[in-house]
């Protein structure tokens, strides 16, 4: 294996933890939130104004859930094709490079998703917070 090889594979393995790293942490925090939120509905009524915003949270920290586990195992699928290449001597070949370039584009827009959802969520409990009376 040249260099090259070995540099390109080194940093795709280390970009590969980190994404492995990013969806895990985003699974276990998606699932905080939502016990939070599940906490949020049994404080307001039904007629309450916030129960939209609950109820749009919730779908959307159960969506992330779910595109968290579909990443993952992308993720442990190309994980898998680079494992083998290392094996056949054929280490990111061009369709290698694609689905890690496809990938990574996901990535991007999951990262900027879940940035503007979880404002979203901070703001929702610092307004909640706010309005709430002092016992």
């Amino acid at each position: 294996m040249t260099a090259s090889k070995l540099h390109q594979l080194e940093h795709a393995h280390f970009e590969h933890k980190l994404w492995r790293n990013e969806l895990e942490l985003v699974s276990q925090e998606a699932t905080f939130f939502l016990n939070i939120l599940d906490d949020y509905k049994v404080k307001t009524n039904t007629q309450s104004q916030e129960s939209p915003v609950v109820a749009e949270l919730v779908k959307q920290f159960r969506h992330f859930q779910r595109l968290t586990k579909r990443l993952l195992e992308e993720l442990s699928v190309i994980e898998k094709e680079v494992a083998e290449g290392v094996m056949s001597d054929n280490v990111l070949d061009s369709e290698q490079r694609k689905d890690r370039a496809y990938l990574n584009e996901e990535m991007k827009y999951f990262e900027a998703d879940y940035r503007e959802i979880k404002y979203r969520f901070r703001s929702f409990i610092a307004n909640h917070e706010t309005a709430q009376p002092v016992n």
